[in-house]
């Protein structure tokens, strides 16, 4: 008798704690946890939250949407930033998803990018910090018949550049990036305005790109965005709306063969074997400064009365408009290091607090490990006539 009522009492714990984990997952009556994937439910959960009044409706499309489109959906909501949720129409989310399912299967080169690919470089509906705009179905309509008959994918993407370039030059515009539609009335925009019209066009026909861009150029004043390309296995870099016959060719390759930093845009999760520079909730940055000239690595020692500092920001800077200006911003970890890769050259290196500071000039040297270390009890002052006429030596050296 008491172990028939023990498992009744077990039986009912089981179906109230299953009933408890259904009613979390259930948003405005749509069981969300029997639509998406359960290793994403808690994340689709949460952006359904994040959405505010429009949680409902964007669970809603994604009980209307077929099921071959779910775990796409799944991936956006899990992945777009709260303004993108609170604001995106439920039919554009179905219509983005259902057009790019659709264009991966009706172009030639669809079926050879990876899921985890077109998950993170074709799907996303943004690629900055642009307005979110219902650009894709324009796009894919003014490009598909340029493309008819094109089976390469290379020859896809440099076709795409061309027609970009036919509509979009150069020209400095405000601080606040422009969308896609205003770029293209206008003709023209900043480097990454023009990135941004390059990137929507590309992944509107299917084609993986990020956006790529150096904070500082090492070698001269400025910095530059351009556009990196996922084609046939592999990442490749030009210049948006700025056509050329081949990849990997650009009016700034030289700088970026001497590019001190190169970062790139990911939406999701960075991949394996990619070196992560920041990873934050739903988008990462990682450093790609080897795909483009010979790198080095630096690790900073950060110190105080000779024990090591933990989760100190450690700020890497070079000599660009005039000033010094940062590059990169690194955290020491528990042993007090914290390391990057950089191309070859000269850096200013920096940490400290209200307590004191250090500084030190280091060289990165290719394929060599370049330690500095920092002791925060010093705060010495910084010199900037020494760091120019150091540089200047080392260039006239050279």
């Amino acid at each position: 008798m008491r172990l028939k009522t023990l498992r009744m009492s077990l039986l009912l714990l089981l179906t109230v704690v299953a009933a408890t984990a259904c009613g979390r997952s259930v948003v405005d009556g749509v069981d969300v946890g029997a639509l998406v994937p359960r290793e994403r439910l808690d994340a689709v959960l949460h952006a359904l939250d994040r959405a505010g009044e429009n949680g409902p409706g964007l669970a809603h499309a994604l009980e209307d949407a077929p099921e071959v489109d779910r775990e796409a959906i799944a991936f956006l909501l899990s992945n777009l930033p709260t303004v993108d949720l609170a604001v995106l129409a439920p039919a554009d989310l179905l219509e983005t998803v259902a057009l790019t399912r659709e264009t991966r299967e009706r172009f030639p080169w669809g079926g050879a990018v990876p899921d985890d690919i077109y998950l993170s470089y074709v799907l996303p509906p943004r690629v900055s910090q642009e307005p979110l705009e219902r650009a894709r179905p324009y796009l894919l309509e003014q490009l598909e018949p340029r493309l008819e008959g094109t089976t390469s994918m290379r020859d896809a993407a440099i076709e795409v550049n061309r027609w970009c370039g036919e509509r979009v030059g150069f020209r400095p515009t405000q601080r606040r990036d422009q969308g896609v539609f205003e770029t293209l009335a206008s003709g023209y925009g900043r480097c990454e305005e023009m990135m941004i019209v390059h990137i929507s066009a590309l992944r509107s026909v299917g084609i993986p790109a990020r956006q790529a861009w150096t904070p500082y150029w090492a070698a001269s004043d400025n910095n530059h965005a351009w556009t990196e390309l996922w084609v046939d296995g592999e990442w490749h870099y030009t210049g948006a709306c700025e056509p050329r016959d081949e990849l990997d060719d650009a009016w700034f390759s030289g700088p970026a063969q001497e590019a001190a930093l190169v970062l790139s845009a990911v939406f999701g999760e960075p991949a394996d074997g990619e070196e992560v520079y920041r990873d934050e909730e739903r988008f990462a940055l990682v450093n790609s400064t080897h795909r483009y000239g010979p790198t080095g690595v630096l690790t900073v020692h950060c110190a105080r009365g000779g024990r090591a500092v933990a989760g100190r920001d450690v700020l890497v800077s070079l000599w660009n408009f005039g000033a010094l200006r940062p590059i990169a911003r690194l955290e020491t970890g528990r042993e007090g290091d914290a390391s990057i890769t950089l191309g070859d050259g000269s850096y200013i290196v920096s940490a400290g607090d209200e307590n004191g500071h250090d500084w030190a000039l280091v060289e990165v040297a290719q394929a060599d490990t370049t330690r500095a270390a920092l002791d925060l009890d010093r705060s010495r002052p910084f010199d900037g006539a020494f760091a120019l006429k150091h540089a200047a030596a080392r260039e006239e050296a050279e």
